[in-house]
């Protein structure tokens, strides 16, 4: 009887090594594919991976423009982006797409990403993924938001260089759902823009 109690905690001693060994191994193979994943995301060389420094998080709207771009942009550039649709309105502050949606030039109140700034540059900061041949600039993207809060028509209104532009693109088309704007107290669909600026 006594032999038969210690084969059981022999077994059950073996079964607690090997899950702790298991359990050990998962843990060293999770660390193993995180710092892989951290590294694969990594900023090439000569960059960092953090973005703007958050005293820039102020130059995300619709209006700002940098010094250098001065000479190329006025600070309407988000609004001047959709000229074209502008033109064949007989409204000067917007115009119906082909949905029969009314699209504004500018509202009362402005869109605003959900939490304001300090959440917009979060957003951007943990998002952006700067790629191989990145160059210091700014890409201007001008969208609109829907009175749903979506993001729709995203389009370059001044970029750096392809793939730069892309990944200002890819950025804006996946933020979550904004806080529309406003016009005569109803809620709208509008247009916006953010630059997305690349520090080295």
């Amino acid at each position: 009887m006594n032999r038969q109690i210690t084969s059981y905690f022999c077994v059950f001693a073996i079964l607690i090594f090997a899950l702790f060994s298991c359990e050990k191994a998962k843990k060293e193979s999770d660390s193993q594919a995180s710092d892989s994943t951290a590294t694969s995301m990594a900023a090439p060389a000569g960059t960092s991976n953090t973005w703007i420094d958050s005293t820039e998080a102020q130059n995300l709207t619709n209006t700002w423009v940098d010094e250098q771009d001065k000479g190329e942009l006025t600070n309407t550039w988000a609004e001047d982006a959709f000229a074209t649709e502008l033109s064949t309105s007989s409204s000067a502050n917007s115009w119906v797409d082909e949905d029969g949606e009314t699209i504004y030039k500018k509202t009362e109140v402005p869109p605003d990403f959900v939490g304001g700034k300090e959440a917009l540059y979060k957003y951007i900061n943990e998002n952006i993924k700067y790629p191989e041949d990145v160059q210091q600039g700014n890409v201007y993207v001008a969208f609109v938001v829907t009175k749903e809060g979506g993001i729709r028509d995203a389009r370059i209104v001044k970029g750096i260089n392809e793939n730069c532009d892309k990944e200002a693109l890819r950025l804006i088309n996946n933020m979550p759902k904004w806080d529309p704007g406003m016009d005569k107290g109803k809620i709208v669909s509008s247009v916006y823009g953010l630059p997305i600026i690349f520090r080295l």
